[in-house]
This record gives C-alpha cells, sequence and structure tokens, in this order.
C-alpha cells in the first residue's frame, strides 16, 4: 500500500463486505485463496488480494495491500517505500488499531475496564484456517459453501484486561469480494463495556477522495449527493425515516 510522509486517512467501516478499488495496476496473482507465509496473510481473489502481517516487535496486525492482485515482490517493495517510518504507530496502517498506543488517531476498538482506563494492548497470539464461512449468531451475514469461500481467523489478546479479540477473514475469491468481522470475548473477573468496535478500519493513502451517497424520498428516489473529503471526522448520520432531510 502505498503511503505519503503524512499520516494516511483512516476509514472504519461497520459494514462487513468489502469489494477492490478498480484502476490499480495489476500484478501476477497467487493461486490460492488464502496464503499463509512467516508470519504474512494474504487472501486472493480472481482480481483483488488483500494482505498483511505480523509485526514481530509489536505483535500488531499490519496492512500491506488491499486492492487489485499484487505478488509477494510488489508488496515488498511498497514496504521498503515507508522510509524509516514504519517504527511509528501514528503511521502504521493497522489492522485493529486500539486506543493509548501512541496511535491518536480514529480506533477501531474502545473498551472501558473496570477501572475506568480505556487503553487497550491488543497483540497477535495465533490464527486458524476455515473452510466455509463461520456464521454470526444471532445477525445477519453472508454465507457459502466450502468451494466458495475460505476464512481465516486471527485471535488477538490483551494480556493487561484479559480480553480476547477474534478477527474473520473472508474471501469468496470468485465475488472479488472479502467480508470482516471481529467478536469480543471478556476473559478476566471484571466487567468491561465496549462503547466503541468497527468490523474493518482501512487506511488510505492521502488522495482525492470523494463521499458518494443516494438520498430521496418518495417519487425522488437515488439523488446521488458527491462531497469532497476533508481533514477530521466526517459521516452521516440519519434515520430510516426521516423526510424532513430528504433521507
Amino acid at each position: 500500500m502505498p503511503m505519503t510522509s503524512r499520516p494516511p486517512l483512516r476509514d472504519l467501516v461497520v459494514a462487513a463486505v468489502v469489494v477492490a478499488a478498480i484502476g490499480i495496476p495489476r500484478f501476477a496473482l497467487a493461486s490460492e485463496a488464502i496464503v499463509v507465509k512467516d508470519g504474512s496473510f494474504a487472501l486472493n481473489g480472481d482480481d483483488v488480494s488483500y494482505r498483511f502481517h505480523v509485526d514481530v516487535a509489536t505483535g500488531d496486525l499490519v496492512s500491506d495491500h488491499f486492492g487489485a492482485p499484487v505478488d509477494e515482490q510488489s508488496v515488498d517493495a511498497d514496504l521498503a517505500s515507508l522510509n524509516g517510518w514504519v517504527g511509528l504507530l501514528g503511521r502504521l496502517p493497522r489492522e485493529m488499531p486500539d486506543l493509548g498506543r501512541g496511535d491518536f488517531r480514529t480506533p477501531a476498538v474502545q473498551i472501558r475496564q473496570t477501572a475506568g482506563y480505556t487503553v487497550s494492548d491488543f497483540r497477535y497470539r495465533s490464527h486458524e484456517l476455515v473452510q466455509g464461512k463461520p456464521p454470526l449468531q444471532g445477525l445477519p451475514s453472508t454465507f457459502g459453501s466450502d468451494e466458495d469461500v475460505s476464512t481465516l481467523l486471527v485471535h488477538l489478546y490483551d494480556n493487561y484486561s484479559n480480553v480476547a479479540a477474534d478477527l474473520s477473514y473472508s474471501i469468496f475469491p470468485r465475488h472479488d469480494a472479502v467480508v470482516r468481522s471481529v467478536s469480543i470475548t471478556n476473559r478476566g473477573g471484571g466487567n468491561i463495556t465496549v462503547e466503541k468496535l468497527a468490523s474493518m478500519s482501512v487506511d488510505m493513502p492521502y488522495g482525492d477522495y470523494d463521499m458518494v451517497e443516494l438520498k430521496g424520498d418518495w417519487a425522488r428516489e437515488a439523488m446521488r449527493v458527491r462531497r469532497k473529503v476533508d481533514y477530521g471526522t466526517q459521516g452521516r448520520v440519519k434515520d430510516s425515516s426521516s423526510p424532513t432531510d430528504g433521507s
């Protein structure tokens, strides 16, 4: 994933299904849907690659690439181009950015412990591969046969609060769809409050981005609205039936 000299833009995504961007140069494609090698993970579709690795020094999961298919050499070249910024948490494109360890951008998870603090320290512990896609108990979710989808489960753990985070990465290769979800398990003795939890966090290099949404009302649906992405937190909060704002 290319980077600039400034910290990358972070986008938190709660929805599960993500489709690769187009218009990125195409490289050689790995044949297996999920490849694990020396602490690096690759999810491969017909026209999409999603890659990340474990930082051995910190235990963080670091994003390498999300977009058109790439080979291992292409990802290594992108990492080398960071020019010394790799060790700074504020510039690392982390898969599971938590709160209070030097990365002061928007976190994907915020948990309040019994003592009142909200600092987390999730580190890589293990992973496993699953054919098919485990269901999300009590929630609507995508599904597929063992031939349609493969899943990578990455287990993180906070040794200070005894809280586990299980990250699920499912790849539908023929549909170029990566499906993400996360679950939190309290294995400590006290109560915790999950104040924020996003299924996915994406760090994107700085660029000329637009936010596009469809607004409308009865008989004038699908009115396209385009806005420039600027500095600061941006988004859209609206009620499912709010005629006053044209939703």
